[in-house]
């Protein structure tokens, strides 16, 4: 584990090789402006894809530090003791589901972060997997090409039919609340017609020609990949589905969080690496602790840096001069080293302002 450290520039001073500027953002230029991208995220349908579009405010950045300062220096090697540093992972169906929910007006009375919070407490998976959230008209289409050289009208209409009523139902469930559900609302049609097709097929198998023949082989792929690459991937995954309680909030959105679901995320994909009791403000900090930061309206994981990703940066800086950038949130400084004394200053400050109301009466 990291020690709380000052990276000052006298250390600074002693530091060479890896050097990342500080970009300047809108949430630091007017923070009391709506973020450039809530509300912009978009989930595709039919690939089950996030995209995000691109904005001119929002600048492409590689780290974020939460220590005040406007450039990061040093050797990889002495950055990696720097526990202000951290590696933003962005929550792209995590996102998505916030942006749903500021759109619909979800947003709990009396709490500025009641919107975050209820996106947080929505059940989906935040792994890197595709968990079957692609809808099955991906392969509904190849089997109705496939299905058209069999020569045989009855069952290449119903068969459009499916694609159609398909692409209809992914697009009216393409909400935060039932996307989940597409899968499931279609298996019971889509299985009983793969039956249909398999057995009319090889009941004529001796009267096909050979077009017809490959145009089997190629639907029998199809179904083959939307029922393991979807159905069982979707089961499969299931486990990974998780949610957020947030236990602590740190100034600029950052929000500490204990993770609901996905016990073998780390099993799975590697150690998200270990908080710092400066950062946290407790101890231990144990493998459902999650650090999620919302960041001009698209929410992150934030994660400590490992050794390789110091050398990522390294190479990426160094080696093929590539200019990085880094993201400033200055919640930690010399006055207010810990997560501890960051709490008192608000604790202070909301006293303050609640002496200013009272004083107005």
């Amino acid at each position: 584990m990291n020690a709380c450290i000052d990276p000052g520039p006298a250390e600074i001073a002693e530091r060479e090789g890896i050097r990342l500027t500080r970009q300047a953002s809108m949430m630091e230029v007017d923070p009391g402006a709506i973020a450039p991208l809530m509300g912009r995220s978009r989930r595709h349908p039919i690939t089950g894809k996030v995209t995000i579009p691109n904005n001119q405010v929002f600048k492409d950045f590689v780290l974020v530090d939460m220590w005040s300062r406007d450039v990061i220096e040093g050797s990889a090697e002495n950055l990696q003791r720097d526990p202000y540093i951290f590696l933003p992972v962005p929550l792209p169906y995590r996102t998505w589901v916030y942006h749903f929910e500021y759109l619909h007006n979800r947003v709990e009375s009396g709490d500025e972060n009641g919107m975050v919070k209820r996106a947080l407490q929505h059940r989906c998976i935040d792994a890197p997997v595709s968990g079957g959230r692609w809808s099955p008209v991906m392969a509904l289409i190849p089997i109705a090409i496939a299905v058209s050289l069999w020569d045989n009208m009855v069952l290449l209409v119903p068969t459009l039919g499916m694609v159609l009523a398909g692409q209809s139902l992914s697009h009216s469930m393409n909400t935060a609340p039932y996307y989940r559900l597409t899968r499931l609302a279609t298996f019971l049609p889509r299985f009983i017609w793969y039956i249909v097709l398999l057995v009319s097929f090889l009941m004529d198998v001796g009267r096909h020609s050979g077009l017809a023949i490959l145009g089997f082989l190629f639907a029998l792929g199809a179904v083959a990949y939307d029922v393991i690459e979807g159905d069982v991937a979707a089961l499969r995954t299931f486990q990974l589905h998780c949610s957020y309680e947030v236990i602590s909030v740190l100034p600029k959105r950052v929000f500490i969080c204990k993770r609901s679901g996905a016990a073998w995320t780390e099993d799975l994909f590697g150690s998200r690496g270990q908080m710092p009791e400066c950062i946290s403000g407790f101890a231990p900090w144990e493998r459902h602790h999650v650090l999620i930061a919302d960041i001009q309206g698209i929410l992150f994981e934030l994660r400590p840096m490992k050794p390789e990703d110091w050398t990522t940066i390294y190479d990426q800086s160094v080696v093929f001069g590539e200019d990085l950038s880094f993201l400033g949130l200055d919640i930690f400084s010399p006055s207010m080293p810990t997560a501890k004394a960051v709490q008192a200053e608000q604790d202070l400050m909301k006293k303050a302002k609640l002496a200013m109301k009272m004083a107005k009466r």
